[in-house]
């Protein structure tokens, strides 16, 4: 997997408040549900990148 890059975006906040319910509904991180928004918006998102990489 190529190195993942940072990218500091401003949301509106109620934006932000949507995201964190449905990760919180999904029981997934915050990245995870970008980067299938952006997947399902035709962003080239490689499939293993849409992963919880949180150690368990």
């Amino acid at each position: 997997m190529d190195k993942d890059e940072h990218l500091q975006i401003q949301i509106p906040s109620e934006t932000k408040f949507d995201l964190g319910l449905k990760a919180l509904h999904a029981h997934e991180p915050l990245r995870m549900i970008v980067l299938r928004a952006l997947d399902a918006y035709g962003v080239i998102v490689p499939p293993d990148a849409i992963r919880d990489r949180r150690k368990r």
